[in-house]
């Protein structure tokens, strides 16, 4: 909301104050916002900035004038709201109702759900509020409708009109504060002030405009190009490559021109020591020792092939396989021996069939499980037939269990296993040794050449292998291989090229030295060669760099924190005393100064921002719902008053959660504020409608003009205003309803339902009818006082007359109304004849009283 505050000389001194430490351009961005209190137009913004630029005296061209501290006449603008008609498509709002509204005070009334709220969200999209929600939705039981509405107004006397749609604004209209039950949370936490206080606007405008000129600022730094494209060229370490990498606004002339003297010469020293470079040939005697060292590891390779052998096929273990041979062809025998001496002396057929020795077999396996270790015994029968034994059955059964217990297969398992394991270990030598590498040259199909010896070795092995394997060896023969010839040859050939290898290497020790000193002398010239092509560019970017290193000294100008701390200085002279002593007020006034609130004070980016506290606890956490509500209310009024912008006021149920006093104190209060700006207050409660109803007849509240609204519904629409100049529960209303019924009786409800409506505004009808015209007001709901000048007014013989009567009506329609239930036994439903005979009886005993 923008500030129209009286006060604004003693802001425009602190802005002063503030340009007076940045310049003349800052000088002239305050003269120009203070003039028209806005942001600036881009063509003022470049005169502020060519400003700033001439205090480098880079626009000599440039006028100089002072610049003389502004003066403002403060603006006033009173902003008063006439109508609000032609509303479409909000909530469920009815067309073709019109609010006209009173330059003090305008009080809608109706019960919940009756469309108050939405003419208020109206009125708040288009102002501000605390609450920041502004979302209207159309009737959403029906297709979504476009919202419209038409709203009147006054601004400084100028009658005007603006079409609202929910998406436009209005500058004047802006100004209109809205509070709500959803302000009291948001007013009570930490927060930015609602309200510029006392043309503080005029500081976020100056923040606005910095970051506008440091944007500005950003472009012209990058007019000056430091950026050199073709750096990546230079050879790091070079003189140049570091001259160039550490190039900054103090970078020397002289040493550039030293760093890029390149001639005739120098170019001559150039090719002279590339020639040198490629004479080295130096990736040549690289491929030689990478070629050396694979050699050797194959070298070393087979002649461990030939060591393993050597470990393996030995006259040791030729001599140990003769032995196994032999030892195996002994346990043969004598295991043939022993099942035909038994097959022969007891004449059995096919004793070498596989099927017979099987048969045996599991014979001694049962014996064993049985547990007979001396089977057969006397007794004992067959275990293969299950007959009884004879003497030459039991000595056969003698010959198996001793056949089938001897170790001697054992045995030779055991042999048979020593020889298998003997025969792997030989078969697993290798004897198809080959070099892979050109170790020893390379043939005339360009494949490395195989030695003689190798080719001898594999053939004499691979004999001898053989022979091991099927074991056919002689008792006499004699083991001659000679492993010692093969690796003597191997390890000869390793120890030569090894020789080879380091000679090589310390070769290229030396011409690494030698290689490195040529590369660095040829990067050096290079990049002499490329300086000196690029001077004038190099030239271009030091002085770049010396104009942005002084743009840097006043790379602080444009940052808004300056700014920020004088906005926290004005405010604590000219906001923070003035707001608390107003808040005070405001307390006393909603009977709330008891409370001992601390208010804090800061700025974040110029923005004013407020904390309250008791005891540091936070006001939501500690006090009731009505007291928050009543310190919100009070804190919004006490912003209202920081600004002299007089712009209508919205309430939207402001007393909610409130007692009866409060409420009272709250009446008189936006009467009061009434008086000072337009008051429109939305509410559901009867007793603040009737407050606000009963305090505008006091001789303390005369002089203002004040509208009274009552908001309906019919059917399925909400909003229907009707105008209400006393108080919203008169017995007339409830006449008009019960004749509505009585007379149009609706064809689309249960006889029952209508009447028992009718008897419920009957019922109303005569509680007011007691209230307001037989007793004349003496006693009122919701109100406070006892008027002793209407009791005498009381007629007391009419009272005893119809009394009886009247009770009877009364005590029928509590029977009817759906509020009361009857046994089931009585029950009795109202109809429209008894509604009309009651309400004739009723409307005859009223006639008597007026």
């Amino acid at each position: 909301m923008k500030s129209t505050t009286s006060k604004r000389k003693e802001i425009e001194d602190f802005l002063w104050e503030w340009a007076e430490t940045q310049g003349e351009w800052a000088k002239k961005l305050i003269q120009i916002i203070i003039s028209t209190e806005t942001n600036l137009i881009p063509s003022d913004r470049k005169i502020i900035f060519k400003l700033f630029l001439d205090s480098f005296n880079l626009l000599s061209s440039l006028k100089k004038s002072s610049i003389l501290k502004p003066k403002y006449t403060p603006t006033k603008k009173k902003i008063l709201l006439s109508s609000l008609s032609n509303i479409e498509g909000v909530n469920k709002l009815a067309k073709n109702q019109q609010l006209n509204f009173s330059e003090n005070l305008t009080v809608i009334y109706g019960e919940n759900g009756t469309g108050k709220t939405g003419y208020a969200r109206i009125l708040k999209n288009l102002g501000f509020s605390f609450d920041k929600n502004n979302i209207i939705l159309s009737d959403i039981f029906k297709t979504k409708q476009n919202k419209k509405a038409t709203i009147k107004y006054k601004s400084d006397d100028v009658e005007k009109e603006f079409s609202w749609d929910c998406n436009k604004s209005n500058s004047d209209l802006s100004n209109i504060s809205v509070f709500n039950n959803n302000c009291v949370q948001i007013s009570l936490s930490d927060r930015q002030l609602l309200v510029s206080p006392v043309g503080f606007y005029l500081f976020n405008i100056v923040k606005e405009e910095l970051q506008e000129l440091s944007s500005l600022f950003e472009v012209e730094i990058s007019k000056y190009n430091t950026n050199l494209t073709w750096t990546d060229n230079l050879h790091k370490g070079t003189p140049q490559q570091i001259y160039i990498s550490e190039l900054s606004d103090k970078s020397l002339e002289y040493k550039l021109v030293e760093l890029s003297n390149f001639g005739d010469s120098e170019n001559d020293i150039l090719e002279k020591s590339n020639k040198e470079l490629s004479n080295l040939n130096i990736n040549l005697l690289i491929i030689e020792i990478s070629n050396l060292k694979t050699s050797l590891a194959e070298i070393k390779s087979i002649n461990e092939e030939v060591k393993g052998a050597s470990l393996i096929l030995t006259s040791e273990n030729i001599e140990k396989l003769q032995l196994i041979n032999e030892k195996i062809k002994s346990l043969e025998e004598m295991q043939s021996k022993g099942i035909n001496e038994i097959g022969k002396k007891f004449g059995i057929e096919f004793y070498k069939s596989e099927q017979f020795e099987s048969f045996i077999n599991a014979a001694e396996k049962y014996i064993k499980v049985i547990n007979k270790p001396n089977y057969p015994e006397e007794n004992d029968i067959c275990v293969y037939c299950l007959q009884p034994l004879d003497n030459k059955a039991k000595d056969l059964l003698d010959n198996y269990h001793i056949l089938l217990n001897d170790v001697t297969k054992d045995e030779l398992i055991v042999t048979e296993k020593q020889k298998k394991d003997l025969v792997d270990k030989v078969f697993q030598i290798n004897t198809n040794l080959v070099f892979h590498q050109s170790t020893f040259g390379i043939d005339e199909k360009d494949k490395p050449i195989q030695p003689k010896k190798i080719q001898e070795y594999n053939q004499k092995l691979k004999i001898m292998k053989e022979q091991f394997i099927k074991g056919n060896f002689n008792k006499d023969f004699s083991f001659s291989f000679k492993y010692d010839n093969y690796t003597k040859f191997l390890n000869s050939k390793y120890e030569f090229l090894n020789i080879s290898l380091k000679e090589k290497q310390q070769l290229l020790l030396k011409f690494s030295v030698e290689q490195n000193i040529l590369i660095k002398k040829i990067e050096e010239l290079n990049d002499r060669k490329l300086l000196s092509s690029k001077i004038n560019e190099v030239k271009t970017a030091i002085e770049n760099k010396k104009r942005i290193s002084q743009f840097n000294t006043k790379s602080n100008s444009f940052n808004t924190n300056s700014i920020s701390r004088k906005t926290s200085k004005a405010r604590e002279i000219l906001v923070e005393t003035n707001f608390a002593n107003i808040f005070k007020a405001e307390l006393k006034a909603l009977r709330k100064s008891h409370l001992d609130i601390e208010l804090n004070f800061e700025t974040d980016k110029t923005n004013s921002k407020i904390s309250h506290r008791i005891n540091k606890y936070s006001l939501l956490e500690i006090l009731s719902e009505g007291e928050q509500k009543a310190i919100a209310l009070a804190e919004f009024l006490t912003e209202l008053q920081l600004d002299n912008t007089i712009a209508p006021v919205i309430f939207d149920d402001p007393v909610n959660s409130l007692d009866h006093k409060i409420i009272d104190d709250v009446a008189k209060r936006l009467i009061k504020l009434s008086k000072e700006r337009q008051v429109i207050a939305f509410t559901h409660s009867i007793l603040l409608f009737n407050c606000f109803l009963y305090y505008t007849k006091q001789p303390t509240y005369k002089g203002t003009e004040n509208k009274f609204y009552n908001s309906k519904n019919e059917y399925d629409k909400t909003g229907f205003i009707v105008q209400s100049e006393e108080e919203i529960n008169k017995v007339k209303e409830y006449i008009k309803k019960i004749n509505v019924i009585v007379n149009n009786t609706p064809k689309n409800k249960e006889e029952s339902d209508i009447a028992s409506d009718g008897y419920s505004y009957l019922r109303s009808a005569i509680e007011l009818f007691v209230e307001h015209e037989i007793i004349h007001g003496t006693v009122k709901r919701y109100q406070k006082n006892i008027s002793l000048t209407q009791f005498v007014k009381i007629n007391g013989n009419l009272i005893d007359s119809y009394k009886d009567d009247l009770n009877e009506i009364f005590e029928r329609c509590c029977g009817f109304i759906k509020a009361h239930s009857n046994p089931t036994i009585v029950h009795n439903d109202p109809t429209i004849i008894d509604l009309k005979a009651d309400f004739n009886d009723f409307k005859e005993i009223r006639n008597k009283f007026l």
